[in-house]
């Protein structure tokens, strides 16, 4: 009873149990189909557009009206009246900034320069509206020329925008370097009242009480940073920096064992070990002094309240000193080392011990010059108490110059004399810029002097270390990757060829030092700050050009041009090698090709590519069709002048290969020479002659002159042997006996039987022509002397007798 009213309602339940089960898949389905008639009713409605990037997200309005307020705002501060101490430091701030916006609105018009082409061939594919009495086109195209057009006007704006931009970042640049030049050159030349007389002394005393309270500030700043270091718990932090930063420092000193142990492990005996030694040694000390006074400086400046911006801006000056502190250390102690045979540069134990004292002089300095650097730009000292610093600072540092050459002068008399040295030379150098530089000082010229210093104390570093880099490139280059040196050797067993290892151990390390030599001038022209940042951009400066931006139309001359030009040739030759070895080796042996259409097909492809590398050069370089219209005339004047006989050489050479009358291998008559075509260019044909040497001849004359071309008259491989007979003598029994000689060679072709028969009688003599084939694949002339030999044998054996020409006749006794 129950049963069956179940079973009458059990589908009902069942479909009201799904629906409350799986709502989401109804309302999905319900939403897809919906969306699905939607899509089919709205779908006619928008017309087809081109697959192209929306160029306002690359170059968006807010990002140009960014680049255009930060030139404005650049200009609005260049305008700005900064005191003579922040001159400098303002301008090159605001000479980083202009830099920065120039190079992005270089790189946006270099993304965005493209699509215009783009949006015109789309626009050239549409073609013109058609005209009013034409029949009308399709609303869609219509729709898209629109489109098009619009979007390429848009395009158009924004690259104007872009330009104009450029335009006025660029000149910004160049005034704010201008400027800055300006400024350092008068700074430079500015003069303070002497040390030496009464004005400076009463002046500095004048406005002693304000540069006090700025200096006991100052004292009072640290002092408080220091106490809250050590109190409570933060004396844990500061406690632990100082543990980490020994133990790194602890580390350092104790790795020159275990360093000079792993060099002497895996590089062979010789200079290279010090020079490696010494190069991994500074390494890791400029690395463990810059963490070592990161962390220190971090655990006691973390959340110390009593820290202010002025020690914070003295703290960063001072670790940027301190890396080149690390680094001067490692060179004391590698290059004059207890042990001579770690010495990079040889010197006597004596002088070695008197320049110890020297890098830690040098040390101290660098870090007096970091602090320096902070009381020049952002103490807010007056100015006389700055120079006085300055001042002081040359003085104390210009005698440190006598070092070193003074030491190289006491080792070069106590030696030989018979080597030539150099210290002469940096004495005197040294001596020269220490009394100008205390001269400077002195006389008031305190800017000058302090900056000469500077100067000399970067550039002193960075020679350093390039020199070492230098050597250890060059070490290496001698010692390790050469074909007989122990990286060498395996790469000469991945299958390099020995002269290219080679090659490559001496081309490498010669560019290394060139773009080391770069590194030094960027330097150089710096400054005397070692801004990093200053660096990379003449350093970039050099190898890009302005920008690395080139005007349309115009040569790009610049050193990474310049290398490209260089590679490109290399690259070329090594590729078109390999496409010749393909050819010859698996595209020929497929064809019935001789070896003449062969050398052709392989000549026209070698000067192809050569013409495509010289074409990818020019368009490195920058020169483009309009740019070459000079050149073209140029030639077109020398061709009638004097390059007649080069293009008519040429256009020969060209003709010779496409029409082949004459092929490699080929036996010609030509200007009464006779021998067989060994070589054909585009200029000249060497002809192989009998004495084994070769006649270059222009192709002209294969064009102009007649030729006799010997070969075209016989099969592949054919030869001819001439015998001169007494006309007395059995001709039937010698041309029987040739014939079974020349059929009996074991090199000689069977297919085709040799023919013997009598070519001229003269003299009283007969001459007997014998023809045969070589056999397949082997050299018709080395063949032709193996059968005259079994023709001299035959002969003799037979009693024929020969006639010997009367020149060849031994004299009669």
């Amino acid at each position: 009873m129950i049963s069956k009213p179940f079973r009458a309602f059990f589908p009902v339940l069942a479909v009201l149990f799904l629906g409350l089960l799986f709502p989401p898949l109804l309302s999905h389905s319900q939403v897809w189909a919906a969306e699905t008639d939607t899509k089919q009713v709205s779908q006619p409605a928008t017309p087809a557009t081109p697959l192209i990037s929306d160029i306002s997200a690359v170059a968006t309005d807010a990002t140009l009206d960014q680049i255009n307020n930060e030139i404005r705002a650049i200009y609005q501060d260049s305008l700005k009246n900064y005191s003579k101490s922040e001159n400098a430091a303002v301008f090159a701030a605001l000479l980083k900034r202009a830099t920065a916006v120039s190079t992005r609105t270089d790189a946006l018009l270099a993304k965005i320069k493209p699509y215009e082409s783009v949006y015109q061939n789309f626009l050239d594919i549409l073609g013109q509206p058609p005209a009013k009495d034409a029949p009308p086109e399709a609303a869609s195209i219509t729709e898209q020329r629109k489109t098009l057009a619009a979007k390429q006007r848009d395009i158009s704006g924004r690259i104007t925008r872009l330009k104009l931009y450029q335009l006025e970042a660029q000149q910004l640049v160049d005034e704010l370097r201008q400027h800055g030049t300006a400024i350092q050159q008068a700074t430079l030349t500015q003069r303070f009242p002497s040390p030496l007389g009464i004005p400076f002394w009463t002046q500095l005393i004048a406005t002693s009480g304000d540069d006090t309270d700025r200096f006991s500030s100052i004292v009072q700043e640290t002092g408080a940073v220091l106490i809250e270091a050590f109190r409570g718990t933060h004396a844990l932090w500061t406690l632990g920096g100082l543990v980490v930063g020994g133990l790194l420092l602890t580390l350092y000193f104790f790795c020159h064992h275990p360093v000079r142990m792993l060099v002497a492990r895996f590089l062979p005996t010789g200079r290279i070990r010090p020079i490696a030694a010494t190069v991994l040694c500074a390494a890791i000390s400029v690395a463990a002094w810059a963490f070592a006074f990161r962390i220190v400086w971090g655990a006691i400046a973390f959340n110390n309240p009593a820290l202010g911006e002025d020690l914070d801006t003295l703290a960063d000056m001072v670790a940027s000193q301190v890396p080149l502190c690390g680094f001067v250390i490692e060179l004391g102690i590698s290059l004059l080392a207890s042990k001579p045979e770690w010495r990079v540069f040889p010197m006597p134990d004596k002088v070695a011990h008197n320049l110890r004292l020297f890098p830690i002089w040098f040390a101290v300095a660098l870090i007096v010059r970091g602090v320096l650097r902070y009381v020049d730009t952002k103490s807010g000292l007056s100015i006389l108490p700055v120079q006085l610093l300055d001042g002081l600072y040359t003085l104390a540092v210009s005698p440190l110059l006598f070092a070193i050459p003074r030491q190289l002068r006491i080792s070069a008399e106590e030696g030989s004399g018979s080597h030539p040295t150099v210290a002469p030379f940096l004495r005197t150098i040294a001596m020269t810029i220490s009394i100008v530089c205390w001269l400077a000082v002195l006389s008031g010229y305190i800017p000058l002097a302090y900056t000469i210093i500077s100067w000399v104390s970067v550039m002193a570093i960075t020679m350093t270390a390039l020199l070492l880099l230098a050597l250890l490139a060059t070490a290496l280059g001698s010692s390790v990757f050469p074909s007989h040196g122990p990286i060498g050797q395996h790469l000469v067993q991945l299958g390099l060829a020995a002269r290219l290892v080679d090659q490559a151990s001496v081309v490498i390390p010669g560019l290394i030092s060139v773009f080391l030599l770069v590194v030094a001038f960027s330097v150089a022209t710096a400054g005397a700050d070692f801004d990093p940042t200053q660096v990379g951009n003449r350093i970039l400066f050099i190898f890009r050009g302005q920008n690395g931006a080139s005007t349309e139309g115009s040569f790009n001359i610049s050193l990474d041009t310049i290398l490209l030009c260089a590679v490109l040739p290399i690259i070329g030759h090594y590729a078109i090698r390999i496409l010749k070895n393909w050819f010859r080796q698996r595209f020929f042996p497929t064809t019935r090709l001789d070896i003449g259409a062969q050398a052709s097909i392989l000549s026209i492809i070698t000067y192809s590519a050569w013409i495509l590398v010289g074409l990818s050069m020019a368009s490195a370089l920058g020169v483009t069709m309009k740019s070459m219209t000079w050149v073209v005339s140029a030639l077109s004047v020398g061709i009638g002048f004097g390059l007649q006989s080069i293009v008519q050489n040429f256009v020969s050479g060209i003709i010779l290969m496409a029409e082949r009358p004459v092929s490699i291998g080929d036996v010609v008559d030509i200007a009464g020479a006779h021998g067989e075509v060994a070589r054909i260019s585009v200029r000249s044909t060497n002809i192989k002659l009998a004495d084994g040497s070769t006649m270059i001849v222009p192709n002209s004359q294969f064009i102009t002159s007649a030729v006799r071309n010997a070969t075209r008259a016989e099969k592949p491989g054919v030869f001819t042997l001439t015998l001169q007979l007494p006309f007395a003598s059995d001709l039937q029994k010698a041309m029987d006996v040739m014939v079974a000689t020349l059929a009996a060679c074991k090199n000689v072709d069977p297919q085709l039987t040799p023919t013997v028969s009598i070519s001229s009688v003269t003299d009283g003599s007969a001459l007997l022509t014998g023809t045969a084939r070589a056999r397949t694949g082997l050299d018709p002339a080395a063949v032709r002397s193996e059968a005259l030999y079994d023709l001299w044998q035959a002969f003799q054996n037979n009693h024929i007798p020969i006639t010997v020409p009367t020149s060849l006749a031994a004299p009669n006794s």
